[in-house]
């Protein structure tokens, strides 16, 4: 994986881009929450989806994840547990079937333990082409937080997440600003 320290000096913000002016918006919401019900797990899963290329479908499954016990885990998520492998593949399964769909609820619902994965974040830390079948693994997200929390232990860490502040415009969680800077620069692979 390429250093993003490095990247992230010649890295541009451009202020007028949705992406980027939605995103505050969006955590607003989920900060005024502590603890969340059925409907917030609806919302919340609109509104993340809202930022995607792709229409949500809910799968509540009684016997897996229902839209209660999504509600749940997305608290103990707000409160700072780290959901263990089978608890994101029952919220993947509730949430389209998509690791990227949850990892986008669950980093609104928790930016500081939890970040944004998706294809070109996969691209990124793996190198490789981003199939589907690749990108909705709970492994590799479960590899790239702990990755992450790596990164952020390292010396010139502040100096990196400061830069990356003063560029968004706003602040921005370790992980926000570590993720921003692999999803800009991530590889294009054509087909």
């Amino acid at each position: 994986m390429r250093d993003v320290f490095e990247l992230e000096r010649g890295t541009e913000i451009l202020s007028d881009d949705p992406y980027i002016g939605t995103y505050p918006h969006l955590l607003a919401f989920f900060e005024r929450k502590s603890s969340f019900d059925a409907s917030d797990v609806v919302c919340g899963a609109h509104m993340v989806y809202g930022w995607m290329p792709t229409i949500l479908e809910l799968y509540p499954d009684a016997d897996r994840c229902d839209l209660a016990a999504a509600a749940a885990m997305l608290t103990r998520a707000k409160q700072g547990h780290r959901l263990d492998a089978w608890e994101l593949e029952a919220l993947a399964g509730l949430v389209n079937n998509s690791v990227v769909g949850v990892s986008k609820l669950l980093h609104f619902v928790a930016p500081q333990t939890y970040a944004i994965w998706d294809s070109k974040v996969f691209a990124f830390v793996r190198g490789e082409r981003p199939h589907h079948y690749r990108v909705n693994s709970v492994h590799f997200y479960q590899s790239y937080l702990e990755e992450l929390r790596n990164l952020v232990e390292r010396p010139g860490f502040e100096q990196f997440h400061a830069s990356m502040n003063k560029k968004i415009g706003y602040a921005v969680s370790p992980l926000r600003a570590l993720e921003l800077v692999m999803f800009l620069n991530a590889p294009i692979y054509r087909a």
